[in-house]
């Protein structure tokens, strides 16, 4: 069964950005959570700077609706007044990767500038 992994991780601007940040990071990961289709929903961090996310969904379409919808969408707005770089990688996969490997390929993946 093939099915949609994504990959984030977000640089938090500055240490007064953190606790706003990490609102709309654990709004967003409860809302992905009870969204349809998904499969899979984790998140970590490393210190406070950096926030990482993977999820697993059983088609790009219910990625797409949780991505343009409540608490998810209000964080995308604020995005770059958070965050100063991030990086996300979207790929197909017949099973959910174990971070390890996830965070393998992330670290690949270029990360884009914020102004």
């Amino acid at each position: 069964m093939s099915m949609i992994i994504v990959a984030t991780e977000l640089h938090v601007r500055s240490f007064w950005k953190f606790f706003p940040f990490a609102r709309h990071a654990s709004r967003s990961m409860k809302q992905a959570k009870r969204s349809p289709g998904i499969i899979h929903a984790y998140s970590t961090n490393s210190g406070w700077r950096i926030g990482f996310t993977l999820t697993a969904w059983e088609n790009k379409e219910t990625m797409m609706q949780f991505r343009n919808t409540g608490a998810h969408k209000e964080a995308m707005k604020q995005i770059s007044r958070l965050s100063h770089q991030y990086k996300t990688l979207v790929w197909e996969a017949d099973a959910v990767p174990n971070w390890k490997d996830a965070k393998k390929k992330l670290d690949k993946a270029d990360l884009k500038i914020l102004k």
